[in-house]
């Protein structure tokens, strides 16, 4: 079994069951074996391909950023980790062993259980279940945490108060963005707007939504063969010239060079 190379629009939770095979998201393979857990963003490109001997059993959920907007702002620190941090070069899986395992099998299986039935509430408990499936992906994929006592809550009304825009952004980075046109959008003046990005992230509003197109962009060069100009169109770029220019100074060589190194 294989699934061709593709790209979602959604956020998805894999969770290998039984059997073996390899995933490559972003052009970058790993084995898949039991326990193996997979969060994977809307820009990544991924495929499956099973072992003829051996097939993958798995349980794949599939659910929007906007779940992620109920979060409160004790645990704001979640939605920052799965898509700011999720950005950087970490990788997109964690092997769960033991207890650790059978306690996210279990986890899954109550999450199809209540989707295939049409209980009380059902909305209520597959958000609760997916909430806590998607906390246990980011314990095992953490080597810190900060306590509560570390999070001020400045920090958490900061995070907070810029989540919508954050959200925003990752749902139309490959249109035409700018920083009035988001001014407009959340009413608020341009340099409040770009205070927000200084304060939270340290980088400019600018160098924010092109970090993004760059990580789309690096996932269509790692997994397809897509002509560069149609991946500078796809990631949301309004020339070729600039998409080469901004992916340069971001990744420090050319979209054909950075290719090359990943075939």
């Amino acid at each position: 079994m294989k699934t061709p190379a593709h790209r979602h629009d959604f956020v998805e939770l894999t969770l290998v069951v039984s059997g073996k095979g390899m995933e490559t998201i972003n052009g970058e393979a790993h084995e898949m074996l039991p326990g193996t857990f997979v969060l994977l963003l809307p820009y990544q490109v991924h495929e499956i391909v099973s072992h003829p001997n051996h097939p993958l059993d798995l349980y794949i959920c599939n659910f929007s950023l906007d779940l992620l907007s109920e979060l409160d702002d004790k645990e704001w620190g979640l939605h920052e980790y799965v898509l700011r941090n999720r950005m950087s070069e970490q990788r997109a899986f964690v092997q769960l062993k033991g207890s650790r395992f059978e306690e996210i099998r279990q986890c899954f299986s109550e999450l199809l259980h209540e989707y295939d039935n049409d209980h009380p509430f059902k909305s209520m408990v597959l958000k609760a279940h997916l909430m806590r499936a998607i906390a246990q992906y980011a314990r095992s994929n953490l080597s810190q945490w900060p306590s509560s006592s570390e999070r001020s809550l400045k920090g958490a009304t900061n995070a907070r108060s810029i989540w919508s825009i954050i959200h925003y952004i990752h749902k139309h980075y490959q249109d035409k963005l700018t920083l009035v046109s988001l001014s407009e959008q959340f009413r608020l003046p341009p340099s409040t707007l770009s205070e927000m990005f200084i304060q939270q992230y340290g980088i400019h509003f600018t160098d924010f939504l092109h970090e993004l197109r760059v990580r789309h962009a690096c996932a269509l060069l790692r997994a397809t063969d897509m002509p560069i100009a149609d991946v500078a169109e796809e990631s949301g770029f309004g020339s070729y010239s600039s998409f080469v220019r901004v992916f340069h100074k971001t990744k420090g060589l050319s979209p054909k060079d950075y290719r090359g190194c990943t075939t």
